[in-house]
């Protein structure tokens, strides 16, 4: 564990601040609600110097600014050595650009929103001027033209012009599980190869550069013979190009992203041009201003930034000059939560070098006004020397601080006007190295995490005496509501007993509870009844460990806030009673049933506002988008599945070849990336494999390339894409770490090259017989 701090924090009002924006068509969005950083409202707290007792000057200023002195109520149960971890935490926080990032939510610049205009491919050969925000369908292109343009992005990659960027550095809130990020979960795929999105991509690296290496690229678009990628037996061959990708990673993510490189030899590239970068992190408020304690002894929950912070972590880590080194003059920044991503789309390189576009986005048409898409739209406003330097910019609007009638206004045939983007982006590098230090507007995401409650045992005489006295707590919207029962809990930790623990590097508390949220979400399998605000279950704190054991069996629905929490308005008289050592800590997980906090992202869109020459490609969503980033709905491992499907059949079916089988069922067909990454070299592929007179391709299938190896690492498969692994797996040993375990075994998975472990026998009924 580690954390104690903010669940408590601060008695502030919710966090309601909308954007205030004038909607272009007359109609406009603005609330007129206190945002959650003012504190003019409430009543000044009580005893804090309490609190802030031998707390370091700095520090207890910094507590006292940014009201978040809550975070030490659970100190009178801390060893000395544990408050001063605490300490260090918050420290690390960085709570005054924590706070003040939060506060610039509440200062956005009035503006309005217009369609982006849509420009005629024609309209290119009469000196056509490029502004902000243009978009340019590929799919209303002549064949000659995206011949010519495919030809340019061929040679820019021959030349070694371009670098990809692949952005795993989420912290997969969505899955809400604690586990692999989405283009690391081959299992949860389930495709026909076993791979993940993040080998399918790597492998169109790699089939690019192949095709890159013939004298005419476009000759291997009309189905020239397949050739073996590895003898080299072709004619007319140029030197393989190198095409080096940036891997951006956060703390959350990067040892499981970098044990899936490692776990499967880089997927066939060359590991002196594949890096790991890390993307910054952040605390994590809650709709109260609060920090999300994730362990007793200091550690909160945090977040990345958004995909955003990618130029600010190249720059950081010096890879934006070894680009420049390199020679690289453009990025290609794709996301790895799309099966159908184009890594390295010649034809969407060759447009932004033909235009000389400075940055790019490909958009894609939406079906449904509620998918969580970012918007492409174009930003009608004054200039702001902070965030734009143009007064039309192309702008990034997520779908969640959209108004209603941007996100759900439609053309006469019914569309949705306004596209979204499929996070596949192209900047070029002199312009990302001229705005990596501007800085960025903050969008607010709601999301769902798991924190801890500690709570003093209402049968405790002092406890039973305060909630006599306070047994109501006010509600965010102001109404009285009652106060939960504590759930039943054996003894808890007595005060000044909690010892140290050791920092995480990969916040392993968070990600441990996330894992524990996701058992208790399927322990509890129906949805939180009527009134009901969360799930809650029992942790059982052991200062021996230090560790703590969640209860996942013994989830129940109830409030957010109990009687005796140290977050509700009793906390602060829990911290300061002079009889503080007749109570016991306790604590619960509580998993909300709705968003309880506020993630801070930016986005690569915001970039745009820096230029005029910032466009929009539409591309075909059928073959270009199919996102896999949650466990149901739209953005699901079937859908994604099946769209993979239905463009291999639609591969195969324009060679002339004919499908075995049903369309619409369960048995898939998935074409190989190292055969072919647009369709080409199908043809000559199917009469190697199947009689001329009889083209008939069975469901399923999977076409490989000639002597292509299964690269997937049969220990990586077999872990599982949550953070636990099998029973049997874990039932082998335990970790001598210091996180949670759960009382069965889907818990946190560790590396298997350096995790300490030991044979389970007497010492694991020792740390668990307590769970059943």
């Amino acid at each position: 564990m580690g954390q104690s701090a903010s669940i408590w924090c601060r008695d502030g009002g919710p966090l309601v601040n909308d954007m205030a924006v004038h909607v272009s068509g007359g109609y406009s969005c603005q609330s007129d609600k206190p945002g959650f950083l003012d504190h003019s409202h409430l009543e000044p707290e009580c005893d804090v110097e309490h609190l802030l007792a031998d707390v370091p000057r700095e520090l207890a200023d910094v507590l006292r600014e940014t009201r978040q002195w809550g975070a030490l109520r659970c100190r009178p149960w801390l060893s000395t050595a544990a408050l001063r971890g605490l300490l260090r935490s918050l420290q690390r926080c960085d709570l005054l650009e924590t706070t003040e990032r939060y506060r610039d939510l509440e200062d956005f610049e009035t503006c309005t929103f217009a369609l982006p205009h849509a420009v005629r491919w024609e309209d290119l050969d009469c000196d056509h001027v490029v502004s902000a925000g243009q978009v340019f369908n590929l799919e209303e292109a002549e064949s000659g033209k995206i011949q010519q343009l495919r030809r340019t992005g061929m040679q820019a990659l021959r030349q070694g012009k371009i670098g990809v960027v692949f952005l795993v550095g989420g912290a997969n809130l969505r899955f809400g599980d604690g586990g692999k990020p989405s283009g690391c979960r081959q299992k949860s795929l389930k495709l026909n190869s076993g791979k993940s999105i993040i080998q399918l991509c790597c492998e169109r690296i790699r089939r690019i550069a192949f095709l890159c290496c013939r004298h005419d690229a476009a000759s291997a678009q009309r189905g020239r013979p397949h050739v073996d990628e590895e003898s080299g037996d072709q004619d007319r061959k140029t030197a393989r190009p190198s095409i080096p990708v940036y891997v951006m990673t956060s703390r959350l993510t990067h040892r499981c992203v970098l044990e899936h490189f490692e776990a499967n030899n880089y997927f066939g590239l060359h590991s002196r041009d594949v890096f790991f970068f890390e993307q910054p992190m952040s605390p994590v408020l809650d709709e109260f201003g609060r920090l999300l304690p994730q362990s007793l002894g200091g550690e909160f929950a945090h977040a990345p930034g958004g995909p955003g912070q990618v130029l600010k972590a190249l720059a950081t880590s010096l890879l934006l000059e070894q680009m420049r080194d390199r020679g690289i003059d453009s990025l290609h920044i794709v996301g790895t939560d799309n099966v159908l991503a184009r890594v390295c789309d010649p034809v969407f390189i060759g447009f932004c070098r033909d235009l000389e576009i400075e940055c790019a986005c490909k958009i894609i048409d939406r079906p449904d006004a509620r998918e969580e898409i970012e918007l492409f739209t174009v930003r009608q406003g004054t200039v702001s020397t902070n965030y734009a330097d143009v007064e039309e910019a192309a702008f990034g609007m997520g779908s969640q601080e959209a108004p209603d009638k941007v996100r759900e206004a439609r053309n006469q045939t019914g569309d949705l006007v306004f596209c979204g983007s499929a996070n596949s982006f192209l900047l070029t590098l002199p312009f990302a190295e001229e705005v990596v230090g501007r800085p960025l507007r903050m969008h607010k995401v709601l999301r769902v995490i798991p924190y801890l409650d500690f709570h003093v045992s209402a049968r405790d005489p002092q406890a039973e005496e305060l909630a006599e006295a306070r047994p109501a707590l006010p509600s965010p919207l102001g109404a009285m509501v009652p106060l939960g029962n504590p759930p039943p809990s054996a003894a808890g930790v007595i005060p000044g007993t909690w010892p140290a623990e050791t920092p995480s590097p990969d916040l392993a508390c968070q990600r441990a509870l996330l894992t524990a949220a996701a058992e208790v979400r399927a322990h509890c399998s129906t949805e939180p009844h009527e009134g009901s605000e969360a799930w809650r279950c029992d942790v059982h704190l052991d200062s021996d460990g230090p560790r703590a054991v969640v209860r996942v069996r013994r989830a129940e629905f109830g409030s957010t806030s109990i009687e005796g929490s140290l977050c509700g308005p009793m906390g602060r008289d829990f911290a300061i009673a002079d009889q503080v050592v007749r109570h016991h800590l306790h604590c619960s997980l509580v998993v909300p049933s709705t968003p309880n906090a506020i993630v801070l992202e930016s986005s690569v869109l915001d970039y745009f506002a820096y230029t005029d020459r910032a466009v929009g490609v539409k591309v075909s969503r059928e073959r270009e988008f199919a996102p896999f980033s949650t466990h149901g709905g739209q953005q699901c491992a079937e859908s994604a599945r099946r769209a993979l499907h239905m463009l291999h059949c639609n591969w195969v079916l324009h060679v002339g070849a004919r499908i075995d089988g049903d369309l619409e069922g369960d048995a898939r067909l998935e074409v190989s990336p190292l055969l072919s990454y647009d369709g080409e070299g199908l043809s000559a592929y199917l009469a190697s494999q199947y009689a001329l007179e009889d083209t008939s391709v069975p469901l399923p299938s999977h076409f490989a390339s000639d002597g292509e190896a299964i690269t997937v690492s049969q220990d990586d498969a077999n872990l599982g894409d949550c953070a636990g692994g099998s029973v049997e797996d874990v039932a082998d040993g335990l970790d001598t770490r210091p996180f949670y375990f759960q009382e069965y075994p889907a818990r946190l998975e560790l590396s298997r090259s350096r995790a300490p472990r030991f044979n389970a026998g007497g010492e694991m009924e020792a740390a668990c017989w307590f769970c059943h």
